[in-house]
């Protein structure tokens, strides 16, 4: 068994009540600058990781969109049904109160 209770934190920064410790951590930080936008370099970048990327086939491209167009047009045919029953109904109980 492992003992409970005995495992030690990191210290925090400002943790041990001596001030802040902002003063001592600033003055050791190297001050980071910031590197100019270059669009060739991120354009380059891109295409690079382009490459990288396992595409798909064109015969494979070709029959999902298909597959998509068909699953689409089944789904629209459905709910248009649906949605002709359900105006159905409504118009019967309005004609009720008539």
């Amino acid at each position: 068994m492992a003992k409970a209770g005995k495992t030690r934190q990191p210290a925090r920064a400002g943790a041990s009540g001596q001030g802040s410790g902002s003063a001592s951590a600033a003055g050791s930080a190297a001050p980071v600058r910031k590197k100019p936008f270059n669009p060739f370099r991120f354009i380059g970048e891109v295409r690079q990781e382009g490459r990288k990327v396992t595409w798909t086939s064109r015969n494979e491209t070709i029959v999902s969109s298909i597959f998509v167009l068909i699953l689409s047009v089944i789904a629209a045919i459905f709910f248009f049904g649906v949605d002709s029953l359900i105006g159905l109904i409504v118009n019967f109980l309005l004609g009720l109160g008539a």
